[in-house]
């Protein structure tokens, strides 16, 4: 009985260390989402990425080997989304997958927002960041673009 009762004990420590985990994963891509809509290249680069970092979506993919190439590819991406008449980017919703205590999936549901208040079509967009806890604080390694119509699973594998 003593042994049931220590395993329930350390199986809910368990669960409350994945919830603060799913939390502080959160956390950190609002923050990303924060720093970019700031514009603040310097912070996503230095700070909330951990290079290199994988990008990919559609047909391409490209790997952004320091902070430096991350600072071009935010500039560049902002021309581009400028020119659409972007705003800011708006978090919709998060899903997340812990998949250990180092390494966590996240899909955002995200719009970008002009200067109107509307959003730029694609209305809804979908990516999937994967984050990585390096010296105890989350950092976005790798991210990809997806079609909005299909989410993660976290559960078993449907056959």
């Amino acid at each position: 009985m003593r042994r049931m009762i220590l395993f329930m004990m350390a199986l809910s420590v368990t669960v409350v260390a994945n919830d603060d985990d799913d939390a502080a994963a959160a956390a950190k891509l609002y923050e990303y989402f924060g720093a970019f809509n700031a514009k603040d290249v310097v912070e996503v680069a230095n700070h909330i990425y951990s290079t290199p970092v994988h990008i990919a979506g559609g047909d391409s993919h490209r790997v952004l080997d320091n902070p430096d190439a991350a600072i071009r590819n935010l500039v560049g991406l902002y021309g581009e989304i400028e020119a659409r008449g972007w705003k800011e980017s708006v978090i919709e919703d998060l899903k997340i997958c812990q998949a250990s205590d180092t390494l966590a999936l996240i899909d955002a549901r995200y719009s970008r927002i002009d200067h109107d208040g509307n959003p730029i079509p694609p209305t809804i967009r979908t990516t999937l960041y994967v984050l990585q806890k390096i010296d105890g604080v989350w950092r976005i390694v790798a991210f990809y673009g997806h079609a909005t119509d299909k989410r993660p699973s976290c559960g078993p594998v449907q056959s």
